[in-house]
């Protein structure tokens, strides 16, 4: 039963390149991205349980269980919708890997610990870039952004991420509140770069007022999709970080 899960993985990925472009560029993915992939999955995974065998037993329990937290997890705003439907996705469409033997505990488990990695590897690169420069600023900042010029803000992608007001004592700066970026994320607000961008005459106000910036903190806001993809190709052929350390530990 190699060949159905191998053309439901296949399938995944496509999509999953697809919503990470869609969301590098928009920080958004359409919802028909993932119909292809679910409809193909599901074709794929009824041909595969239509072999039952006792030893699938464990996997199609995972896989259930990890789907249904994520979807929980969506309904308490803990985690993005878009990475929720792809995990979702790839827990249910492909249980476990064609081309690999089987990882623990699953493939999308594996997935998402990869990803997990590939996130802390890039907050170490941004730490050593910003010492390396000399920029200075809080360790959340160093590690997922850079400081750049107010007046150039434009020109990248990501989000503002110190809270700038006007006083008559000039400007100051204070870090955003936790959670500030995830709720642009979720209603568009200025605080994204990308919604400046479009919308310059709406927000002019906002746009002059961090241009009076000698520098200002952006945090990138890489999107989980992109280290997810990642970490799901080097779970698929049998590369999981789960399996690394407990081979290291047993």
């Amino acid at each position: 039963m190699i060949l159905p899960l191998a053309i439901s993985a296949a399938a995944v990925l496509i999509t999953f390149i697809i919503a990470s472009i869609q969301d590098i560029k928009d920080r958004s993915v359409y919802r028909v991205t993932w119909y292809p992939a679910a409809a193909a999955g599901l074709i794929c995974v009824i041909i595969y349980w239509a072999d039952p065998l006792p030893e699938k037993l464990p996997v199609l329990i995972i896989s259930l269980v990890f789907a249904a937290l994520m979807a929980a997890f969506v309904f308490f705003g803990l985690f993005g919708k878009a990475d929720a439907k792809a995990l979702i996705l790839l827990s249910v469409a492909v249980p476990v890997t064609p081309f690999a033997a089987y990882i623990f505990p699953s493939l999308a488990v594996s997935s998402l610990v990869n990803a997990g990695v590939l996130v802390l590897l890039f907050a170490v690169i941004c730490l050593i870039y910003n010492i390396v420069r000399k920029n200075r600023g809080p360790l959340s900042l160093m590690c997922s952004g850079i400081p750049v010029r107010g007046d150039s803000i434009l020109k990248y992608h990501g989000f503002i991420a110190e809270e700038v007001t006007e006083t008559e004592q000039g400007i100051i700066k204070t870090r955003m509140k936790r959670g500030t970026h995830a709720s642009a994320l979720k209603h568009q607000t200025p605080v994204m770069i990308k919604v400046l961008r479009e919308h310059p005459d709406t927000y002019a106000a906002e746009i002059a007022r961090y241009a009076k910036c000698d520098i200002i903190w952006i945090s990138f806001g890489i999107p989980l999709l992109l280290p997810l993809t990642i970490g799901f190709i080097f779970a698929l052929f049998g590369v999981s970080v789960v399996d690394i350390i407990l081979g290291l530990i047993l």
